[in-house]
């Protein structure tokens, strides 16, 4: 760790301040967590990328035998994103949703937007659908799975918990355009594999170095990350691989956005720098800053 620097109000009923050892909801940034699960179970022989969907999550309508593992991992599914099927039906961020209430939003869900493997689009049924094959194969709750097999062996102070009590979580917060007073976001949204990590960013850090030592999963994982990436825009030089945005200059990304919380993820084209920023509140931009202190260090 080179430089670690704080600014702000973690909670301003109490007026605590962030600190370094803040814990924030890094959202999507999670979903790289998620891909290496997948990997890992790969590489022990459990499961196959090629392997249909349908095959470990067969409670869903006949399009799931049309979509493999890769392709929920490479985002290119053609599954409408949960969170949108959920609020058509009158749900909000600040009413109670389960994983269970997820899959049946899916299993409802009649047919695809697209073609498997068409093209590049994001949503976040994939990932939670990748969650729930780690949970099926393994025999393992992903947070379980993650906690074993990733987050102790590198010695990171990391929790797939959405809803828990977080000791040291900062209180999220929106704001809106006209100077009204900022209100505390606290969503009871339970599902996982997509998102609901809790972390620091300096423990963001730490993890991003797998990238380039390969303690977890040994080389085969580093090189199965981005293998098969594809283009998020045809023609476009950014691909997406397993949960990471891997950019055309060679940086590899992800941002984050989840009820007040925001995340931007960033390791260095040679793996060796990396840069993970976090508010607690979407009035603020990370990537703006992330954009600066890359200029300075990557």
């Amino acid at each position: 760790m080179v430089w670690t620097g704080v600014r702000g109000i973690a909670d301003l009923a109490t007026g605590t301040k962030i600190t370094a050892d803040t814990v924030f909801d890094i959202g999507s940034v999670a979903k790289q967590f998620t891909a290496t699960a997948i990997l890992l179970l790969v590489d022990a022989g459990r499961l196959a990328l090629s392997d249909p969907l349908a095959q470990y999550v067969p409670d869903l309508p006949d399009w799931a035998a049309t979509v493999t593992v890769a392709e929920l991992m490479h985002q290119t599914s053609g599954i409408p994103d949960y969170i949108g099927l959920l609020e058509e039906q009158g749900y909000q961020s600040t009413d109670r949703t389960t994983q269970a209430q997820a899959l049946q939003a899916l299993a409802a869900a009649p047919e695809l937007g697209f073609r498997p493997g068409a093209h590049f689009e994001y949503s976040n049924s994939n990932y939670l659908l990748l969650g729930e094959i780690v949970r099926r194969v393994s025999g393992h709750p992903l947070p379980e799975f993650l906690s074993t097999e990733v987050f102790q062996p590198l010695g990171l102070a990391m929790a797939v918990d959405p809803v828990g009590k977080i000791p040291d979580k900062a209180v999220s917060y929106d704001k809106g355009d006209t100077g009204s007073q900022f209100r505390v976001l606290d969503s009871p949204w339970e599902q996982i594999g997509d998102g609901a990590i809790q972390t620091t960013p300096s423990q963001l850090v730490r993890w991003a170095d797998n990238y380039r030592t390969g303690t977890v999963g040994g080389p085969k994982l580093l090189e199965e990350q981005l293998a098969g990436a594809v283009e998020t825009e045809p023609g476009g030089g950014d691909r997406y691989g397993a949960g990471i945005f891997a950019r055309a200059d060679g940086t590899l990304e992800h941002s984050g956005s989840w009820a007040g919380f925001v995340t931007e993820f960033r390791v260095s084209s040679d793996r060796r720098t990396s840069v993970a920023i976090s508010c607690n509140t979407e009035k603020q931009d990370p990537e703006t800053m992330a954009d600066a202190l890359g200029r300075l260090w990557m």
